[in-house]
């Protein structure tokens, strides 16, 4: 009897220390949640604080640089405004928002940068500020107080505790939640409706309404050919290889709507597509595995351009080369009576152990080419040389074409030249002898960049 009321008793302890462990286990995971719950919260209000400090400063900077009559004040407040942007940006990224699309909102932060820096780029080089611009910075300055207003009403609520940024996340656990996510989100989706009417910026920049809206050049007026004939022209480019190609589908989400073409024969596994507009070409791909390299550099060139040539590209010329894999993929660029325009550009691969084509892609070409008629030069060779800093040892120079971020066109002369035993390429603007672009080769055993 008093075995069994011993082993009770001792039954009870364990018991009872199991549940005093369940306890403060589950008092201490219930902490553990609460305490990250509220560092996810504070990080949510941190990105949001930032953001709307970082709004509230841009709109400050906008309304100065409409007051800014120096170049060096202009430029000045377009890098405060540029950086702004892009922190702006990233605390946007930060916010719980995938139930809503900030879209407009964030293409708002980063023209808002760019636009501003352009201008101060046109005015450090000689340009006058116009009345226009004045209107843009006016319009930009508008929306940036609107923005400010807006977000500063919801940061006001989420100080007073009536809504949590975290509970846009889970809007469909709970009534409560519900509303107020819906609060937030109400909030949010206003503030993306208010960037759908701002006017479009057409600026020489990357964020340019006329970049993100751009068409093909080449292939804009070109006739619609069908699928049937798209084999066809897919056929007559490959020649033996072309045979037994299969429709794989029809691309309607990208700037040069085509037709893609496949087929698995042995090691070789071929995709071609053919553009919809023109039948041409815009890119080719045999992924075969190779072996060992018997073609240079050199060799795999000439064999590149005899490929170009054949094939309806006789005016190119090669520039940079990558070597991977045992394969060298090599860009040409459309030469206009000895001028290169580096925007009309098409890259060939080929393997190094057979010297056969295994990729071709003229997205660069199909985008851009067209004949240009302004080629000729205000300056002489001499003349933009007095431009290139003294310290570039320049060993050759000639006339190219080359794009800006915005994908607009200056005639320029390219100078190659070293400096710190450093290969470079130095852009001076045939015009206007402006420094364009500055670019320091790197060389190697695999290839040729730039950067």
């Amino acid at each position: 009897m008093e075995k069994s009321k011993s082993i009770n008793i001792w039954l009870y302890s364990i018991l009872g220390a199991a549940l005093l462990i369940v306890f403060f286990w589950g008092a201490a995971m219930q902490r553990s949640a609460k305490a990250l719950e509220n560092s996810v919260e504070n990080n949510y209000n941190r990105a949001f604080h930032d953001l709307v400090s970082y709004i509230d400063d841009i709109d400050t900077q906008l309304t100065k640089a409409q007051l800014a009559s120096s170049p060096a004040q202009l430029a000045a407040v377009s890098s405060d405004i540029f950086r702004q942007s892009a922190e702006a940006k990233s605390c946007l990224g930060q916010l719980p928002t995938s139930d809503v699309q900030l879209d407009n909102t964030a293409k708002f932060l980063s023209q808002v940068g760019d636009y501003t820096y352009v201008l101060s780029q046109d005015a450090i080089n000689g340009a006058e500020i116009s009345e226009e611009a004045y209107n843009n910075l006016a319009s930009l300055n508008e929306r940036a107080a609107a923005l400010r207003d807006t977000l500063a009403d919801i940061e006001d609520k989420l100080y007073s505790g009536d809504i949590k940024l975290s509970e846009i996340t889970s809007v469909n656990d709970n009534n409560a939640a519900q509303a107020a996510g819906s609060d937030i989100l109400t909030d949010l989706e206003n503030v993306e409706k208010s960037f759908g009417d701002y006017p479009a910026l057409i600026y020489d920049g990357p964020f340019s309404e006329h970049i993100e809206n751009r068409e093909s050049v080449m292939l804009k007026d070109a006739p619609q050919i069908t699928r049937s004939e798209a084999l066809r022209k897919a056929e007559e480019f490959l020649g033996p290889k072309g045979r037994g190609l299969k429709f794989e589908s029809l691309s309607g989400n990208t700037a040069i709507e085509s037709y893609t073409f496949r087929k698995t024969d042995g090691d070789n596994d071929i995709s071609i597509s053919v553009t919809k507009n023109g039948g041409y070409i815009l890119y080719y791909l045999n992924n075969t595995e190779t072996g060992d390299e018997k073609y240079d550099i050199d060799s795999a060139t000439q064999a590149a351009a005899e490929f170009l040539s054949a094939r309806g590209y006789p005016d190119m010329v090669s520039s940079y080369y990558e070597k991977k894999g045992g394969t060298a993929t090599i860009n040409f660029a459309y030469s206009n009576d000895g001028i290169v325009c580096y925007s009309d550009l098409v890259k060939v691969r080929v393997a190094l152990d057979t010297g056969e084509i295994t990729g071709f892609e003229a997205k660069g070409y199909l985008m851009n080419h067209t004949e240009r008629t302004d080629t000729v030069p205000a300056l002489t060779a001499e003349e933009a040389r007095q431009y290139v800093s003294t310290r570039l040892d320049v060993s050759s120079s000639g006339l190219a074409i080359i794009p800006k971020d915005s994908m607009q066109e200056v005639l320029c002369y390219e100078f190659h030249g070293t400096f710190m035993n450093k290969n470079f390429l130095v852009y001076v603007n045939a015009a206007n002898g402006r420094e364009e672009e500055i670019f320091l080769l790197i060389e190697s055993d695999d290839g040729i960049l730039t950067v």
